[in-house]
């Protein structure tokens, strides 16, 4: 009898490293140890009160199937939205409801690209963008871009290089997960006219766009290239709205070849969630603007005290990221993933420990990133000094053991 196996395509598809050690984590929540969880972008902000009464608002005898292109009152109330904020001419012809964005760059990458072709990233990158490059079979393309470059992408010359015949697309996540890059208009200005040149898409990961610190504006790249049909922007209200827990994003392009592939694929899926898409739509029509300025005003303070109390660490190298709630810090270790593993399943500081992510699994190039952990901004400011604080007092007993 013959062994079976399962494809290759599930054979490359890796195991997130943002949850790799979940398992260890909660061993160690078992034993009565409080453990910190900095290792996932997970907000611990209220969701709007605005979505929960559109949730109690939403009682229909039947839950039915939604439109696989989505609920018109979403997408309404959703373009309505980033026209108010962004004047970008949004209308129901360009947008397309999914589940989280997640499901928005599956699609995108399976519209833009056969099994074989290629997309460029910027390394490191955000960890399940490899997934759902093996989840469709398309190539990533690695461009080497560590934060203290300085700079959220490379020049332009560097990124030409590295474009081939299978070059399809090229991917930005702005602001970046996970290092808080923020590509200023230049930078996205360069990516847009070489993607016109060279007959490229664009895609646009903008999960984070409001997260911007230190009174940066946030952009929208449509603002940048109005119509721009190379351009696909994938969007989420996971992090911006703390509503992870909902999977409601959409993809907006105003390419209709790719708008009509992608509904094609909605349609074999069906339809997002029909609840949640409801309270989504009585959100957007009726939120002001005060939640997202105190959300970024809070974590913008939540970014300035894990950046100090890093910097106190003896040995740790970090960086003041620009927006996002996430950052990378250098220990001084040979594997983050072996401290990591040490802080939950063999260490305690005054009855607790800290969950972080190694950030070797956010870079293409496993070679680097192998003492770098990502940290994400998801406590209080108490907490989060006390997470750090508890890394740091890991960190001597860590090197005392080897």
């Amino acid at each position: 009898m013959s062994e079976l196996k399962i494809s290759h395509r599930a054979e490359k598809t890796p195991p997130s490293p943002i949850r790799k050690l979940a398992g260890l984590a909660q061993a160690a929540a078992d034993r009565g140890t409080h453990v910190y969880r900095l290792n996932i972008g997970q907000p611990d902000l209220r969701s709007p009160v605005e979505f929960l009464e559109g949730v109690a608002n939403s009682i229909n005898p039947v839950v039915a199937y939604e439109a696989s292109k989505g609920s018109s009152k979403l997408i309404g109330a959703w373009s309505e939205y980033l026209n108010r904020g962004y004047n970008l001419g949004i209308t129901a012809e360009q947008m397309l409801i999914t589940m989280g964005a997640s499901e928005a760059l599956i699609f995108a990458f399976m519209v833009c690209c056969d099994p074989g072709d290629e997309i460029l990233i910027f390394d490191p990158t955000y960890a399940n963008y490899i997934g759902f490059s093996a989840i469709s079979g398309v190539r990533l393309v690695p461009l080497p871009c560590p934060p203290r470059l300085g700079k959220a992408i490379p020049s332009r010359e560097e990124i030409s290089r590295y474009i081939s015949p299978y070059t399809r697309a090229i991917l930005v996540c702005n602001p970046n997960n996970p290092t808080g890059s923020v590509c200023d208009d230049n930078e996205l200005k360069t990516l847009i006219e070489l993607c016109r040149e060279r007959d490229l898409f664009l895609i646009v990961d903008e999960t984070y766009r409001e997260y911007v610190f230190d009174n940066t504006k946030p952009r929208c790249v449509f603002e940048l290239a109005p119509r721009d049909p190379n351009i696909i922007v994938v969007d989420s209200l996971s992090k911006r709205f703390s509503l992870c827990g909902a999977r409601v994003g959409c993809m907006i392009t105003w390419n209709q070849d790719v708008m009509r592939a992608a509904f094609h694929i909605a349609q074999a899926r069906l339809a997002a969630a029909t609840i949640e898409q409801d309270a989504a739509a009585h959100m957007l029509s009726s939120i002001g603007e005060d939640y997202l300025f105190e959300a970024r005003g809070e974590y913008q303070r939540r970014r300035d005290t894990a950046v100090k109390a890093l910097a106190e660490i003896p040995g740790v190298e970090t960086y003041t990221p620009e927006g996002g709630f996430y950052l990378l810090a250098k220990l001084p270790v040979d594997d983050a993933e072996k401290f990591a593993t040490f802080m939950l399943r063999e260490f305690e500081y005054q009855g607790a420990a800290t969950f972080v992510a190694p950030a070797a699994g956010f870079y293409m190039n496993r070679e680097m990133g192998r003492q770098e952990i990502r940290i994400a901004f998801v406590l209080n400011e108490g907490d989060t000094k006390k997470a750090i604080e508890v890394i740091g007092a890991g960190l001597k007993a860590y090197g005392a053991n080897r």
